[in-house]
């Protein structure tokens, strides 16, 4: 689902799970997962979203933000 976009950007070190590779994941219950955004609340998260894994690091835990952030901008050719 995402090397095949990594590959066609040119972002060798993303979209599979393997040693050396930025560890990016998202873990979730697929039969709790729904969005509870609104026009007015844009930016709720998700309900059903357990973990978010960010270059190996906790972002999101059971739906609480650990304050990490280690993503950055990914450009083409990286």
């Amino acid at each position: 689902m995402t090397s095949l976009n990594a590959a066609k950007l040119g972002i060798a070190d993303r979209g599979l799970l393997r040693v050396g590779n930025c560890a990016d994941l998202v873990v979730f219950d697929p039969d709790r997962i729904i969005d509870r955004s609104t026009y007015a609340e844009p930016f709720r998260y998700a309900e059903g979203i357990d973990y978010v894994i960010v270059n190996g690091r906790v972002v999101l835990d059971h739906g609480t933000h650990t304050g990490a952030k280690p993503g950055h901008a990914i450009r083409h050719g990286r």
